[in-house]
């Protein structure tokens, strides 16, 4: 070390090298003739808060040997210098990391933070110098899932091994045919662990017959939440708890007639009666069916129609319109849960909106005093004592009631799904089913899957018999993942990173670039 000169922020260490002789990088033939000298300045990590500078004076050799081609070289520093390179190996090394965990223009920020400020660009061709190990054969378990490079259109594949968590590789796509030219330009695979995709339980079929698939629980899990929800849709009319006393001042009602909608028939319904949404959902059911009957994709139609594909694969999936779930239209608020208390105040005499406000902030209410009191205006206007506020049930609140483990639902929810199954005793049987599922998944009874099956058939829901017809289809990996310790946590998780992989690269991100971002994340 010669000087340290530290100006405006930056520190400048001027050195020279101290070795008599340095190896040939063409050769390796030592050499101590010194042909000359020059000066080399080579960005660092910041010391202090300060930008960090090495002028570095380095000597070139004469090769001594003849047969080479190189007539002379210049001596390399190990860990400090590399040739042709304008930063030091640490300095290199951190930018690297930083990249890795921000890619583009928030690592550069950060860079810049920190001292060592580059360019966005400069952090991405970082990235894209990075080395490749190449893969040998494959994991003996190994974890396949997809990820969206645009939702809902591209899709990719990761494969993971499973035992230590390692990125092995990344597919531009999640066909069959990709996966199964992997498979077999890498064998070696035991266990393969996967969700319900069709085209990733081909291709192990074909390119690794002897592989045991298996399934995901959590994906069996939801499938069967799925068709619990059908089954709930099916009988909405009893999600509301009837009540016997008439509301205060109003004479008892006759009983209104029948929804045609919630009927479940198939009889005709004339359409001043349905209104022009029902009308809607069975044009528009029928118009997927009849193009879904013939073969098109969910894709396709969703192109012919006009619509979404999510509502498609909706209507798709639903044998008649009223299996199609219903919205009310109105938008719940955080007033509602209090609305009982609320009317049973405003019959008592009470009528100020500051007061009934407070006293159910006492309740638990953190919503504004101008959600109660523009409530409470339409009470005032229609000059009437308050209805009766009558609990009633979401479909998704009653699903979740359902499959929610029992020891983990407080005492108002063991009460409202006792309510709920005394008033539909249809239901009860798929509570039973859904206790039974839990339990043989709980621990690992994959041997009793048959058993179950044929209880979920026997409920008579189109919606269990369905995903029993599914589970059939692919009852070995079924049984595996329910027997198996093995399932796709791992996979999920890295599917996880990547969505944030992606929003950092701000579109910027290629798919090459993304691969090697997956694959080398910490």
């Amino acid at each position: 070390m010669e000087e340290v000169v530290v100006n405006d922020g930056m520190m400048t260490l001027s050195a020279r090298t101290a070795t008599r002789q340095a190896v040939c990088p063409g050769c390796g033939t030592a050499s101590g003739r010194v042909h000359g000298g020059y000066r080399r300045r080579l960005a660092d990590v910041a010391v202090s808060r300060h930008r960090t500078v090495i002028d570095l004076l380095v000597r070139r050799f004469i090769c001594p040997a003849q047969e080479c081609d190189r007539r002379t070289f210049v001596e390399q520093v190990d860990g400090l210098t590399e040739r042709f390179a304008r930063r030091t190996a640490s300095l290199h090394r951190a930018l690297e990391k930083i990249a890795l965990a921000l890619a583009g223009r928030p690592a550069a920020r950060l860079a810049a933070h920190l001292s060592i400020p580059t360019s966005a660009n400069s952090l991405l061709r970082l990235l894209r110098k990075l080395t490749d190990e190449p893969v040998g054969t494959a994991p003996r378990v190994l974890g396949v899932d997809d990820f969206a490079f645009k939702k809902g259109h591209v899709y990719g594949t990761i494969i993971l091994d499973m035992e230590t968590g390692e990125r092995v590789d990344v597919l531009p796509d999640r066909t069959a045919d990709t996966l199964t030219a992997w498979l077999r330009a890498h064998p070696g695979a035991e266990i393969v662990c996967r969700d319900r995709a069709s085209a990733y339980a081909e291709a192990v079929r074909t390119a690794a017959p002897d592989a045991v698939q298996v399934a995901d629980r959590f994906h069996i899990w939801k499938n069967l939440c799925e068709a619990v929800e059908k089954c709930v849709l099916a009988h909405r009319t009893c999600l509301t708890e009837p009540t016997d006393t008439p509301e205060p001042g109003r004479p008892e009602q006759p009983a209104a007639a029948p929804d045609p909608e919630d009927s479940g028939t198939d009889l005709p319904v004339p359409a001043q009666l349905e209104g022009l949404r029902a009308v809607q959902r069975r044009e528009r059911h029928a118009a997927v069916h009849a193009l879904f009957g013939k073969g098109v994709g969910i894709s396709a139609i969703a192109e012919a129609l006009g619509l979404d594909r999510k509502t498609v694969r909706r209507y798709a999936h639903a044998a008649t319109p009223e299996d199609l779930p219903v919205g009310t239209g109105k938008r719940g608020n955080r007033v509602q849960p209090y609305l009982g208390y609320l009317h049973q105040r405003w019959n008592e005499g009470c009528v100020d909106a500051v007061r009934l406000c407070a006293e159910i902030r006492t309740l638990g209410y953190r919503g504004s005093e101008r959600t109660v009191r523009r409530h409470l205006q339409s009470l005032r206007a229609s000059g009437k004592p308050a209805p009766t506020v009558t609990e009633k049930l979401t479909v998704r609140q009653a699903t979740r009631l359902v499959t929610t483990r029992p020891d983990r639902l407080d005492e108002n929810g063991m009460l409202k799904l006792k309510k709920l199954l005394a008033r539909c005793p249809e239901l009860d049987g798929v509570a039973d089913c859904v206790r039974t599922f839990a339990e043989m998944m709980t621990a690992r009874r994959g041997q009793d899957l048959n058993d179950w099956l044929e209880q979920a058939e026997a409920t008579g829901f189109p919606s269990l018999s369905s995903l029993a017809r599914g589970l059939r289809q692919d009852f070995e990996a079924v049984t595996a993942g329910l027997t198996l310790e093995w399932n796709s946590g791992r996979v999920e998780g890295n599917v996880n990173r990547i969505k944030r992989i992606k929003r950092d690269g701000y579109g910027r991100a290629g798919f090459d670039l993304l691969r090697l971002q997956i694959l080398h994340a910490d």
